[in-house]
C-alpha cells in the first residue's frame, strides 16, 4: 500500500499561513534568495516535470512517476550532494589536525557598511 504524500518540512514551513506570499510581498529580498526558495519549493513537483517508469513485462500495468528534483545547492533535498562534495574540498585543504576554528571579527564601527551592502556578506 502506497504511504499518503508528505510534504517536505522546510516547505511546510514557507508555504503555511501563505508564509512565502507575505515575505515577497513585503520585498527587501535579493533576486538570489528569491530564485533558491522558488527552486526549493518547486522540487519534487510536478512543475519541473515527471518521469515515467514502466515494468518491463509487456503485460505488467506497473508503473511509477517520478518528479524532476531542481538541483539547487539552497534546497535541502538536492544541497545534500553538493554540502558533501563541498566538505571533501575542505577537509583536503584544510591542514590535518583534530580541531580547525577560525572566528573573523569586524569593528563595531564598520557594522553599518555591512548592513547597508548585502552584498557584501
Amino acid at each position: 500500500m502506497l504511504s499518503a504524500f508528505t510534504p517536505r518540512p522546510l516547505k511546510r514551513l514557507f508555504t503555511a499561513n501563505q508564509c512565502w506570499t507575505s515575505f515577497l510581498d513585503a520585498g527587501g529580498l535579493r533576486d538570489i534568495e528569491v530564485e533558491a526558495v522558488t527552486k526549493m519549493l518547486a522540487c519534487g513537483t510536478r512543475i519541473l516535470g515527471v518521469k515515467e517508469y514502466n515494468c518491463d513485462k509487456p503485460d505488467c500495468p506497473h508503473v511509477r512517476y517520478v518528479t524532476n528534483s531542481c538541483g539547487s545547492r539552497a534546497c535541502p533535498s538536492c544541497g545534500k550532494k553538493a554540502t558533501d562534495l563541498w566538505i571533501a574540498t575542505q577537509l583536503n585543504r584544510l591542514p590535518d589536525c583534530d580541531w580547525v576554528h577560525l572566528v573573523f571579527t569586524l569593528p563595531d564601527t564598520l557594522w553599518p557598511v555591512f548592513e547597508s551592502n548585502r552584498w557584501l556578506r
